[in-house]
C-alpha cells in the first residue's frame, strides 16, 4: 500500500489552497474581558449596590479580577496564537488536503518537522460530521464534565498510515525528538486515526465544517450521513473508552476516569498509568 506523505510547513504550498484556520474564542475573551472590567471598576469604588438588596463587596470583586482575569489572560493567549501564520488545520487543493496536526496551541514547538500530512482526495472512501458528547467523571467525589465536539470524519481507503500513527504518538508524548526543550505543552491535539483507518480532524476552525464537507463532496468524495453519539465514562468506563482518550491525548479525562474505575489509584499513579495509555496509544487495525 501507498503510505500518506508526510511534510513540512515549508512543503506545504499556500497559492490556490483554501485554507481553514484555528477559530479564535473572540466570544468568550470579550464577554470575560467585560466581566473582568467590571469587577475592576466595582473594586476601585470600594464596592457598588447591585439593585435594591445587593451589593458587591469590593473584597470579593478584587477576589473575581484576579481568578477571572488570569482566565481572560489564558483565552487571550489563545487569541494570539490564531493570529499567527501557521495556526491553520487544513488546506483542499485541487489533488487532496494537507492536515496539520500540531496544534495552533503547541506552535512554540516551532515550524520545524513533519507536521502535516497530504491526504489525496482517490483515497477517500467517504466523509462525514460526527458530533461527539463526552461524559467523564468530574472527580471521585461525585459531578460531571460534558465536553461536546464536532469532527470531521475521513473514511481512508487502502493506504499506509503506521508513520503517521508514529508521528500523532510522538506528539501526544511530548516526544523530544517533537518538542524542544523548555517550551509548554498543550495538551490539544486536533487529529487522530481512528481504528477502521478513520483520520478524525478536531473541527474548531473557520470557516464552518459544512464548508469543507461541500468542498469534498465537489470532489467527488462521498459524504456519509451525520452521526451523534455519546460517550457516558462516569460507571463503566470499557478498555475501547480509555484508548480513545488516549489516542485524544485527553490526559486529565484519562485520570479522572482511571481514579473512579479504581478507587484505590493514587493520583500519582493514576497520572503515570494515563501517561503511558497515551504514549502507547495505538489503532488496533493494519497500517502497513
Amino acid at each position: 500500500m501507498t503510505p500518506l506523505r508526510l511534510l513540512k510547513l515549508s512543503d506545504v504550498p499556500s497559492a490556490g489552497l483554501r485554507e481553514f484556520r484555528a477559530a479564535a474564542p473572540w466570544l468568550s475573551t470579550i464577554l470575560v474581558g467585560a466581566a473582568v472590567a467590571f469587577c475592576l471598576w466595582a473594586g476601585l469604588q470600594g464596592g457598588i449596590a447591585i439593585g435594591r438588596h445587593g451589593a458587591l463587596p469590593a473584597f470579593i470583586a478584587w477576589w473575581i479580577v484576579v481568578w477571572l482575569g488570569l482566565f481572560w489572560l489564558l483565552l487571550a493567549n489563545m487569541v494570539r496564537k490564531t493570529r499567527h501564520a501557521d495556526a491553520w488545520l487544513l488546506r483542499a487543493g485541487d489533488g487532496g488536503l494537507y492536515v496539520k496536526w500540531r496544534s495552533y496551541q503547541n506552535l512554540a514547538w516551532g515550524s520545524g518537522g513533519e507536521q502535516v500530512v497530504f491526504v489525496p482526495f482517490r483515497t477517500i472512501v467517504s466523509a462525514r460530521i460526527h458530533r461527539r458528547r463526552w461524559n467523564t467523571p468530574e472527580s471521585r467525589a461525585g459531578g460531571v464534565r460534558q465536553e461536546r465536539s464536532t469532527f470531521l470524519e475521513l473514511q481512508l481507503g487502502a493506504v499506509a498510515t503506521a508513520e503517521l500513527a508514529q508521528r500523532l504518538a510522538d506528539d501526544r508524548s511530548g516526544s523530544p525528538k517533537v518538542q524542544p526543550a523548555g517550551t509548554a505543552r498543550w495538551g490539544h491535539y486536533p487529529v487522530s486515526l481512528e481504528p477502521e483507518n478513520v483520520l478524525r480532524i478536531e473541527w474548531r476552525a473557520r470557516p464552518r465544517i459544512a464548508a469543507i464537507i461541500e468542498l469534498l463532496r465537489n470532489a467527488g468524495v462521498r459524504i456519509a450521513g451525520e452521526a451523534t453519539t455519546k460517550n457516558d465514562m462516569l460507571r463503566d468506563a470499557t478498555d475501547a473508552d480509555l484508548a480513545e482518550l488516549a489516542r485524544r491525548g485527553d490526559l486529565m479525562g484519562l485520570i479522572r476516569v482511571l481514579r473512579v474505575k479504581d478507587e484505590e489509584l493514587s493520583l500519582e499513579a493514576a497520572r503515570a498509568r494515563a501517561k503511558l495509555l497515551i504514549a502507547d496509544a495505538e489503532v488496533p487495525t493494519r497500517h502497513d
